[in-house]
């Protein structure tokens, strides 16, 4: 594959799953519009309350197959042995039915306690009970979508997770309005059978030798599947008690005011700026993968992939920096303004996210789940107290600049882990146009503090043409891609 072709590559994948995930978030819009019509504050409340408990039994019961499986599967895919590529299937679909019969265990066993820790009684079980179906399907559809993922299926894999947002929307919708608060669990176990079916139907378009496999076989070959797997759950867990800890020390510091502004932040980030972060390695994973052996090829997709998001999220990050007052009216109201003290520095810290998360992605090609694990969990215990210092002198301010510290950390961490465990370094050009990128972010802030309206949005408007102007002469230019004729063409207007 040329240079061109393996841009070109990356900009088909990236297109593809933002507008999947722009498509979820209005779909998850909109449901939750109605949900609030239909169900009032206490319905969404009780949504809210069991969702997050099936993610957690499902992270937990998942024991992240659905993420190291991936891995395997593209190595198998790109080696060119259908033998080795039907073991690898027929082994990942046996593992992934044991994980989903654990979920489905566990949350059954746990449904009392689960109704008493989340609702303060046991008038849940029931529900818990029967939600041990979503948790048991939802690792299911995971496991069929990361077979989807490992084989680079991406139309495949973009059109099941529409088709299942859209049923899953039109199907509920009904269940709520005519039995209210009753039809919640209805819903959810609706909404996962949905997903599971057609998931289920592109995954059984996929040509393969069905292999018998004993359980002695499975329990070898899988086991490296099952340690990364577990790694990745266990940094998940990390992640989720350390945001829980801060949480709960927000609110017992500064309130629930407090809380909500900073989730707020939190959910702009992750929602809106993370529709580039996801597209962008949806398909990077795979591709790192297939080539996890070869660190010569691993650094080039490194630098492409880095290179490709920087130019992406340049004009992004300055036009929502400096119009931040407005957007946030907009998607909150006026009482999260506070907000902006500190998605200015998360934004910032983002731009280095997106080299970052490329890095780490070789730890998990490379399976290297001992390094991947250590240093998570070093990095969140050093990282608890650092945090909590500063929102106690700094409130929400504080939490802003600590996030552009923690990730500055975790780049500089991973720059260190991959250049003397594999030789693998971004090149001089990456660092320019990430110090350029990272400069004129900043220099939007300043600008947007200007008092003079007239010069404030002069010098922003300048920055934000040239950030477009870099953007589509990079990818013109020194990309070969013409980005409005692609457009055009994969859009078919």
């Amino acid at each position: 594959m040329t240079e061109n072709s393996s841009y070109k590559e990356i900009y088909k994948s990236t297109f593809l799953f933002s507008f999947v995930k722009v498509f979820q978030i209005l779909i998850g819009i909109l449901k939750n519009k109605v949900i609030a019509i239909l169900l009032g504050p206490e319905g969404v409340g009780i949504i809210g309350i069991l969702m997050n408990t099936v993610n957690l039994l499902q992270t937990g019961g998942g024991l992240g197959i659905s993420r190291s499986a991936v891995r395997d599967i593209s190595e198998a895919n790109g080696s060119g042995n259908s033998a080795k590529f039907s073991r690898i299937i027929s082994l990942t679909n046996r593992v992934i039915l044991f994980t989903c019969l654990l979920g489905f265990i566990v949350t059954v066993f746990l449904s009392p306690v689960l109704s008493q820790w989340t609702f303060g009684d046991k008038n849940y079980t029931v529900s818990y009970l029967w939600l041990a179906l979503v948790v048991g399907l939802n690792i299911l559809t995971e496991g069929q979508l990361a077979i989807l993922m490992g084989m680079r299926q991406l139309r495949a894999l973009a059109k099941a997770s529409m088709i299942g947002s859209i049923v899953g929307l039109i199907t509920t919708i009904p269940l709520y309005y005519i039995f209210g608060k009753t039809g919640i669990v209805p819903g959810l176990i609706i909404t996962a059978f949905s997903a599971v079916f057609f998931s289920n139907y592109f995954v059984r378009k996929i040509k393969y030798d069905k292999t018998t496999i004993t359980l002695k076989q499975i329990s070898k070959e899988a086991s490296p599947m099952v340690r990364m797997g577990v790694a990745l759950m266990f940094v998940g867990f990390l992640g989720l008690a350390f945001n829980l800890i801060i949480v709960a020390y927000i609110r017992s510091c500064g309130g629930l005011a407090d809380v909500g502004l900073y989730q707020a932040g939190t959910t702009i980030i992750a929602s809106y700026f993370g529709v580039v972060l996801t597209a962008m390695t949806t398909d990077y994973y795979p591709r790192i993968s297939t080539v996890h052996n070869d660190n010569v090829k691993l650094q080039d997709e490194l630098n492409r992939q880095s290179e490709v998001g920087l130019i992406l999220i340049f004009p992004i990050a300055v036009l929502f920096v400096f119009l931040s007052p407005i957007l946030i009216k907009i998607l909150y109201s006026s009482e999260f303004l506070q907000t902006i003290t500190y998605t200015d520095y998360a934004i910032l810290g983002t731009i280095l996210v997106v080299c970052s998360n490329s890095l780490g992605m070789i730890l998990l090609a490379k399976q290297d789940a001992k390094t991947f694990t250590l240093y998570s969990l070093l990095h969140q215990l050093v990282f608890l107290p650092i945090y909590i210092f500063f929102y106690t002198y700094y409130a929400l301010l504080g939490l802003g600049i600590v996030f552009l510290i923690n990730v500055s950390v975790q780049f500089l961490a991973y720059i260190l882990i991959n250049r003397f465990k594999y030789n693998i370094c971004f090149k001089r050009k990456l660092y320019k146009q990430l110090l350029l990128v990272f400069s004129a972010v900043l220099l939007t802030i300043i600008v947007r503090k200007i008092d003079d309206y007239l010069i404030k949005y002069l010098l922003g408007g300048s920055i934000f043409i040239f950030s477009c102007l870099y953007s589509y002469s990079s990818i013109r230019n020194e990309m070969n891609i013409n980005p409005f004729h692609y457009i055009r063409n994969k859009l078919k207007l």
